[in-house]
């Protein structure tokens, strides 16, 4: 018996994901999570052998989660589901530790297959991101000089560390107590900084960088 853990922080998606995975005699789900924060806990008493994990999620990105998962529990194995087609994400989830990449239009049967492919020690990338995957790879080779990191102003890592505990733009703006406005053009020059154009990905970057702790 495969067990399986489903990590999204939509129901619908979970619900949807379960009844197609328990199709199969083989495989059971064993425990969901909302977020990679409720996932860390769960692994704690819980023994998967396979996590179905989303990247966009409040708090904890999945990817960031996917790498202390894998710290803790090195036998493991990630695989993340999700509608990012960038392969910036697909290179941050492979050095985090995952063994897939999943788009979540996948067919139920491809995502059989894919189980199977992963628990006998296979890695699997989404097919449609092999073009995009191997350009990124070249431009990453190209540019494999020493990079400075991004400096921030105060100001900066204050929105930053809102960001990295997953807050609204609102949420940030009342405990800095400035305007939502003001909060949106720091994100921006933030994203700039970092290279990146969601905030997940920001967030991914930011932890992996240690910008803040």
């Amino acid at each position: 018996m495969i067990k399986v853990m489903l990590v999204d922080d939509h129901d619908v998606v979970r619900e949807g994901l379960r009844q197609i995975l328990e199709i199969s005699e083989n495989v059971k789900v064993i425990g969901e999570a909302r977020s990679g924060l409720e996932c860390l806990q769960q692994i704690e008493h819980l023994s998967p052998d396979i996590i179905f994990m989303d990247i966009g999620m409040p708090g904890i990105s999945g990817i960031e989660t996917t790498r202390l998962v894998c710290e803790k529990k090195p036998g493991v194995r990630v695989i993340m589901l999700t509608i990012y087609n960038d392969a910036k994400f697909v290179t941050e989830a492979i050095q985090a530790g995952a063994k897939g990449y999943v788009l979540k239009n996948v067919s139920k049967d491809d995502l059989q297959k894919i189980i199977h492919l992963v628990i006998n020690n296979n890695a699997f990338i989404d097919p449609s991101m092999t073009s995009s995957l191997l350009n990124e790879i070249k431009k990453e080779h190209k540019g494999t000089g020493h990079k400075e990191k991004p400096q921030f102003s105060k100001r900066e890592l204050e929105v930053i560390t809102g960001l990295v505990a997953g807050e609204k733009d609102r949420k940030i703006a009342e405990t800095l107590n400035i305007s939502e406005y003001t909060v949106r053009s720091h994100i921006k020059h933030i994203f700039q900084k970092l290279g990146v154009c969601t905030r997940s990905h920001a967030v991914a970057t930011i932890m992996r960088e240690k910008i803040v702790s």
